[in-house]
């Protein structure tokens, strides 16, 4: 026999290249998993800008008239921008711009910047704007250090944050540390007395009490340098600086008219544990640091620090974000393992245990292959890539299942070892690469998917894609060698012995009633198809008709529970922290009402709502409180989120002022609510109005709650104009204005540094003064010739209702009414086709705005669309591959004609486990059309072939299935066996993954029937129409 030349024949022939080849890939792929991060969800860039421009004690509208909409205007020209969306609250602006996918956020930050600078009608009290590109950081933990006095742990933490900096911590984020004050207290009547108003006395503070260099002195005898050491940082300091000293007053100290006292500021955020103050430590990690290296870098701070604690301090670690990671890994893992002896008992029950060993050597080698790709291409190990591990355990030995199932034929038909190898791998090399190169052609539009969504599950298909490719380079050039080996050592089954038994009751059912269903479908054609599609029919009738239902994405149930509250604009601080102490009172109440050991951590938050996630802070205020829950693992207690929140709710009583009160978990994944709809027009009280009324209409669908707006009405203003005598007296709205903000809001004399504080000193009118509405109508003016006039004499005031925040998208006005929804009870799709159907084309009528949805029901849409495009892109690559292998343009319909029929075998599996279908549902149906078409594959090569060999057309479409039997359903048995352990798994947080494994374990099991019956059916109609 000639020598054959080409790869497959080298590796066979070599005595060590297969192995040497088989070592490379373990090697290079043990060292790449080393090099894997470990995290919790892939890393992905966030394509965010933002612009914040502080305007102490401005409105809401002023600040969106002075600084938002100038902003706006220029910043809408920026290239590549996606949106554009902006928040005007009370002292501060927020703009954040959204870039298209792809965009150098470098050189977008710097545009930015540019444009920013350029803007010259700011007002001139504003500061000066900060721009920033949003960094992804990971959170690690949360420390709580508590004590019984704020003042000692400000240093405290402030040393805790420089060790974790050193060891490696990437960055540290502080809450309930607020910023200080050295705040001058000067009654309104010891000013009438000095005749200076509040600016003059910050100027004069600002002239004496300042570090100052003063240059160098001397430079031919002894250069000396001169400067001023006059900056005061104790209140003693200020005390002591003179405020006037002339013959008739004599010396004036500030002490002498002022009460100094260094203080928090207003509108700062507070933080208790326990009844204590506390500070709470957000530790983050960068995107490429280990999310399992950083917990051990904090975890061995812990022990070293709680050692060295001052008497009353005590550190508390919640939120650890490592703790579910930890859980979820193991729980894939314990899967995964599952799968793998599923798989590995399933080629040892069809195989001849020497050729299962060397299929199952490819389980190994293909992942470590996959490792190196997963490595090079910037991935991680987190939870996405695991379970395209778990999915691929079964499509692993797809591949070398064909080749040794071939070969293995070969050998028995008189063939030696070698020539049986070498024959099975080049004999299938067309139908294994076409298959493969099918199932690739699936998951490939999946990695095309733009968006969070898209970022979030792009490692699945990643991993997938990976594997295949390495099952082709194992298949045909490692395992024809192992083959060769091994085929010379299989020896006949034992008489009696299991495999005996095995193959010949195989046999004789491939042979009896196996023959007999394939002969009558091929004789049947028109009934067995007519038959399949009604199914197909009635399984669509269940999607259509409602039976199935829909969730986007939905994540798993988490451990922390939110309760916010937010108060109407003005209300004092006292009666928020009260309103708090009776919610967490009836939270003990809850726990102790459903069993108890629920609650791990209750953390209080004073000043602050909930961050809702992504670019937008959580709203700061007085009216603003939060309490965090963080509740034991979900598989650790009975009680689901949804009914601890609802008997938590049920016992709270509302009291009086309250605006918004709601309780909600937080969920992975992408971030938004299940229902977000944004309406947008000119007018603000049309808006507020519109939003109302949706409000209201969205509380009475069943399972919707948490019910909130994001616009609420601020503090009643008082709109102040001056009066004609006000004008004759010299005075400008402008100084009107500079003294009133300098009484109440005071005037800023100076910011000084100590060590990492900036602390800001303040002229202002005392406490009970300004505090106090009385103040207002007997305030005094300092007029520009040096005079008084009392305030109402030169100006009049008009309240008016204000709005808190102010938000914009596009350029226009914009309320968002957002909700989530108990999916126990009611499904987030089916309420907004009902809104969109039914509520909002009236309401938008009624208040002329209009209105779209946003937050996942917008990712959902761009998604959904990506897919769509996906799928058209995934059917003609499949279809180029098998037309292609074929030569052929009918023969590829044939193959894929079982594609629709995967879908009927997912649907009925989510009905019939009662479950929604998801995104996962559809990335799973997605690889479902790749893996469906193999088995069609090899069918009708195999049919080819044996027309070629002179076989009768049916007999060879009977002959085709039968021979088959074993190849078809070892490879449908083993990539259904590698996820069949997720379909049992009990535990909460496998919940969101099952979907997936529903549609292909159903899918592809209802698919491997049909190929068996109903492809021949097919390839019967096709011959005949053919040949007619």
């Amino acid at each position: 026999m000639a020598r054959s030349r080409g790869v497959i024949p080298f590796f066979l022939r070599h005595p060590v290249a297969a192995n040497l080849l088989v070592a490379l890939m373990l090697l290079s792929g043990s060292w790449a998993l080393l090099k894997l991060n470990t995290q919790f969800f892939p890393n992905f860039a966030l394509d965010f800008v933002t612009v914040q421009v502080a305007w102490t004690g401005a409105s809401a509208e002023d600040v969106e008239t002075g600084i938002t909409i100038p902003l706006e205007q220029e910043l809408r020209t920026v290239d590549g921008l996606r949106s554009l969306t902006s928040t005007s609250a009370l002292g501060i602006a927020s703009i954040t711009l959204e870039f298209q996918a792809g965009t150098d956020m470098t050189l977008a930050t710097d545009q930015v910047k540019d444009v920013v600078a350029q803007q010259r009608n700011l007002p001139e009290a504003a500061e000066t704007p900060i721009v920033n590109r949003i960094i992804r950081y990971e959170p690690i933990a949360r420390l709580l250090v508590s004590g019984p006095d704020l003042r000692e742990l400000r240093p405290l933490v402030r040393e805790f944050e420089r060790q974790l900096l050193d060891q490696g911590i990437a960055r540290i984020d502080f809450s309930g540390l607020p910023e200080e004050e050295m705040a001058i207290q000067i009654p309104t009547a010891r000013l009438l007395d000095l005749g200076m108003t509040l600016g003059q006395v910050g100027e004069r503070i600002a002239g004496l009490s300042l570090d100052l260099p003063a240059g160098m002195v001397g430079r031919d005898d002894s250069a000396r340098q001169l400067r001023s050491l006059e900056q005061g940082r104790e209140e003693m300091a200020f005390a002591r600086l003179p405020l006037r000293s002339d013959a008739e007053g004599g010396l004036i100290l500030l002490g002498d008219v002022a009460r100094i006292e260094r203080r928090i500021r207003d509108n700062q955020v507070l933080v208790r544990y326990q009844g204590e103050p506390a500070v709470e430590m957000s530790l983050q990690r960068a995107e490429r640091d280990d999310a399992l290296d950083a917990s051990g870098i904090l975890l061995g701070w812990l022990d070293e620090a709680k050692e060295t604690l001052p008497p009353g301090v005590q550190i508390h670690v919640y939120d650890q974000f490592y703790e579910p990671l930890v859980e979820r890994i193991g729980l894939l893992l314990k899967n995964g393992a599952g799968g793998l002896i599923l798989v590995l008992a399933i080629l040892f029950l069809f195989l001849n245990g020497r050729l299962a060993l060397r299929v199952a050597l490819s389980i190994p080698v293909s992942f470590t292959a996959a490792f190196l790709a997963l490595w090079a291409l910037g991935g991680s190990i987190n939870m996405m890539s695991l379970f395209g591990f778990i999915m691929s355990l079964g499509i692993i030995v797809d591949n070398a299942i064909v080749v040794s199932e071939h070969a293995y034929t070969q050998y028995q038909r008189g063939m030696n070892a070698a020539q049986a190898a070498q024959r099975g791998a080049q004999r299938m090399i067309a139908p294994v690469i076409s298959a493969s190169l099918t199932t690739v052609a699936a998951f490939l539009p999946l990695m095309l998917i733009g968006g969070i969504i898209g970022n979030i599950l792009f490692d699945i298909p990643l991993v997938v894609i990976c594997v295949i490719l390495a099952t082709l380079v194992i298949s045909f050039l490692v395992l024809p060698f192992h083959l060769k080996n091994s085929l010379e050592k299989v020896r006949p089954p034992r008489p009696g012995s299991f495999r005996d038994r095995f193959d010949k009751r195989f046999d004789a059912f491939r042979e009896g009633p196996f023959r007999r269903l394939v002969t009558q479908s091929v004789e049947h054609a028109g009934i067995t198809l007519a038959g399949a599609v009604a199914v197909l029919i009635l399984a669509m009738g269940l999607l259509v008709g409602g039976r199935i239902g829909f969730t986007f994405f939905p994540a798993p149930e988490g451990t922390v529970v939110t309760a916010a509250a937010h108060f109407v604009a003005g209300t004092p601080p006292e009666r928020v922290e009260r309103f708090l102490e009776h919610v967490e009172s009836t939270l003990r109440d809850t726990e102790s009402e459903l069993g108890g050991n629920l609650i791990r951590n209750v953390v209080v938050s004073l000043g602050r709502g909930v961050d809702t996630g992504g670019p937008v802070q959580a709203p700061r205020g007085d009216q603003f409180g939060a309490i965090l829950v963080e509740l034991v693992s979900p598989d650790q207690r009975d009680v689901r989120n949804t009914r601890f929140i609802r008997e938590w709710q049920s016992r709270i009583q509302m009291p009086p002022g309250i605006e918004l009160f709601s309780i909600t978990e937080r969920q992975a994944g992408p971030p938004g609510r299940d229902v977000d709809i944004r309406l947008t027009g000119a007018d603000p009280e049309r808006l507020k109005a519109a939003g109302l009324e949706l409000a209201e209409t969205l509380n009475d669908f069943p399972g919707v709650f948490a019910v909130e707006d994001n616009m609420p009405y601020g503090r009643e203003q008082l709109i102040y104009r001056l009066r004609p005598e006000g004008l004759a007296l010299g005075l400008t709205t402008e100084s009107l204005g500079r003294q009133l903000r300098h009484a109440f809001d005071g005037a800023l004399a100076q910011i000084f540094q100590e060590g990492l504080e900036e602390v800001e000193v303040r002229v202002i009118l005392p406490d009970d003064e300004r505090h106090r509405g009385v103040t207002l109508e007997r305030f005094t003016v300092i007029l520009p010739g040096g005079g008084m006039a009392p305030l109402d004499t030169v100006a009049e005031f008009q309240p008016r209702q204000g709005f808190e925040t102010l938000r914009r998208a596009d350029g226009r006005l914009a309320i968002s009414v957002s909700a989530e929804v108990d999916r126990a009870v009611n499904n987030a799709g089916r309420v907004r086709e009902q809104l969109a159907a039914d509520v909002l084309p009236s309401l938008t009528e009624r208040h002329g705005v209009t209105w779209s949805f946003e937050g996942r029901a917008a990712d959902q849409a761009e998604t959904l669309a990506d897919m769509r495009m996906g799928l058209i892109f995934a059917l003609a690559l499949i279809y180029l591959t098998l037309a292609w292998v074929f030569g052929s343009y009918g023969w590829p319909l044939v193959v894929m004609a079982i594609i629709p029929f995967g879908l009927l075998g997912a649907l009925a599996g989510h009905w019939l486990l009662g479950m929604e279908m998801t995104i996962l549902s559809l990335f799973g149906l997605f690889g479902l059309t790749g893996i469906v078409v193999n088995n069609s594959i090899i069918l009708v090569s195999f049919y080819q072939s044996l027309r070629e060999e002179g076989l009768a057309q049916d007999a060879a479409i009977v002959e085709a299935s039968c021979q088959r039997l074993r190849a078809v359903l070892l490879t449908s048995f083993t990539t259904i066996a590698g996820l069949v352990p997720l379909l049992f798994e009990r535990s909460v947080q496998a919940q969101f993954l099952i979907p997936m494994a529903v549609s292909i374990v159903f899918g592809l099991a209802v698919a491997t029937v049909l190929v068996l019956v109903v492809i021949p059916a097919l390839l019967a109609v096709h011959e005949r129409w053919v040949n007619r």
